[in-house]
């Protein structure tokens, strides 16, 4: 080969050397800016592909999910169980599973329900209301509103919030399919009422989940410290129990409302539900290391109607700063006073509600429908049940939640045949919802291996 040939042919090759990196450059950039994820398929369910951004949208809201639940039962100590700030892989969920495997496995039962809830939605002309399409818009406008703050784009944050690839398109047609699979799901759940005898036989056979008491209780630690005779100390929780059962020492006892059997403990759950129980008994139970003084109050009664309530509620920034609680109560002031010179009418307290709560009910106006004894906070439902309360009345409530703009609405239906009717319907939703799923495949796509890897 000829020397101008060699150089031909090594000038050509350096040409596609330089195009190479040129276009490895730009693969390289989109894929960091996420486009790649959106291309990527990660699974697929009954014939409708995900994208890796898809798939890491709803990864997220699983995490959070089930972190909230945690949360609500446990608080700050929801973090001991599952910390969204660490990563997944190195938390275990048991024996056999890291949290990362569970919050996957979590994840890919949603998508199932999800697909094909939506599909059944669609194919049964089901079409979502406006008033979830406005709450979308208003969650994108807030993550701006956030993101500006923080001095990067919407889309910037979006994709830190959620995962790689996810944008405002993918944001809103996630939480599209989701609103329309779910709402479609309490249509259907709601469509059949239960009979008054289904109820009757339905709360006989389930009679322990319905049934409620309100109790007190005084702990007594029993246990030794090093050194300490271990007799004496458990003699001596006993003795002070007994006194505080004779009441010649008085002592501040726990107050609890409205508990089922199950969330009672099992030394004492029997005994406060026996049918002999009246006001005022008290027993001591004892445990390996405690001393229990339990008192019976009363076994609550389910004939009594619940009531339908509206609210705003208005959140310190810092729930430990007097200066912030002081704020709220200023921001709740205001937003009463607006809603008093719109005409103080209910359809003008849920446009407050919906522009200012930060509580979920926000995109029903603040809605709560059915509220029963013991599901809400104590200064919560004081206020809802009080016996001078009527339609219309409104006023601002204190909870370690915020401040609560409050607008009593009415009473509703009695709670025996809600809690029970509610359950049947749950029942016949969990059956419903599982056999769509039982009837679904899930298919993993090569882009599965990226999907849910921002929290490993």
């Amino acid at each position: 080969m000829s020397e101008k040939s060699n150089k031909k042919r090594n000038y050509t090759i350096a040409k596609i050397v330089v195009a190479l990196c040129v276009v490895l450059c730009v693969v390289l950039t989109v894929f960091e800016m996420g486009f790649t994820y959106r291309m990527l398929k990660a699974a697929e369910v009954d014939g409708t592909e995900y994208s890796v951004a898809e798939y890491n949208w709803l990864y997220t809201n699983s995490l959070y999910e089930v972190y909230n639940n945690y949360y609500q039962s446990y608080g700050e100590l929801a973090a001991y169980f599952i910390n969204p700030q660490m990563p997944l892989d190195e938390q275990q969920y048991s024996e056999e599973e890291t949290w990362a495997d569970f919050i996957k496995d979590y994840t890919d039962s949603s998508l199932i329900n999800i697909t094909t809830l939506y599909n059944e939605a669609v194919a049964n002309g089901f079409e979502l209301e406006q008033r979830y399409y406005d709450n979308i818009d208003a969650e994108w406008e807030a993550m701006g509103v956030t993101a500006k703050a923080n001095g990067v784009s919407a889309n910037g944050y979006a994709e830190a919030s959620y995962g790689k690839g996810v944008n405002e398109e993918v944001f809103r047609s996630m939480y599209e399919r989701y609103y329309t699979a779910y709402t479609y799901a309490e249509q259907v759940r709601d469509s059949e009422e239960a009979t008054s005898a289904e109820i009757d036989e339905y709360y006989s056979e389930h009679a322990e989940d319905f049934d409620s008491v309100s109790y007190k209780y005084y702990y007594i630690d029993g246990s030794a410290e090093e050194g300490e005779d271990a007799e004496a100390t458990m003699k001596a929780a006993k003795d002070e129990a007994a006194e505080i059962v004779a009441g010649t020492k008085e002592v501040t006892f726990s107050e609890y409302d409205y508990s089922v059997k199950a969330n009672i403990s099992s030394l004492y759950a029997d005994w406060l539900f026996d049918e002999a129980r009246v006001a005022g008994d008290k027993e001591v139970f004892e445990s390996e290391t405690a001393v229990y003084v339990v008192e019976f109050v009363e076994k609550n009664d389910l004939h009594y109607n619940t009531v339908d309530v509206r609210h705003v509620l208005v959140a310190p920034e810092d729930s430990s700063n007097e200066t912030a609680w002081q704020t709220a109560l200023a921001d709740a002031e205001k937003y009463k006073a607006e809603w008093e010179e719109m005409g103080a009418t209910e359809e003008a307290f849920a446009e407050i509600a919906a522009k200012y709560s930060v509580d979920s009910s926000a995109v029903n106006g603040g809605l709560y429908e059915n509220v029963f004894k013991g599901q809400m906070v104590d200064e919560f439902e004081d206020w809802c049940f009080d016996s001078a309360r009527k339609a219309g009345d409104s006023d601002i409530v204190k909870t370690s939640y915020g401040y609560h703009i409050m607008y009593f609405c009415g009473e509703a239906e009695e709670f025996y045949s809600y809690a029970v009717e509610e359950s049947i319907k749950d029942e016949r939703y969990s059956e419903y919802v599982t056999a769509l799923a039982d009837e679904a495949e899930l298919t993993e796509l090569f882009g599965i291996r990226f999907g849910g890897k921002h929290y490993n």
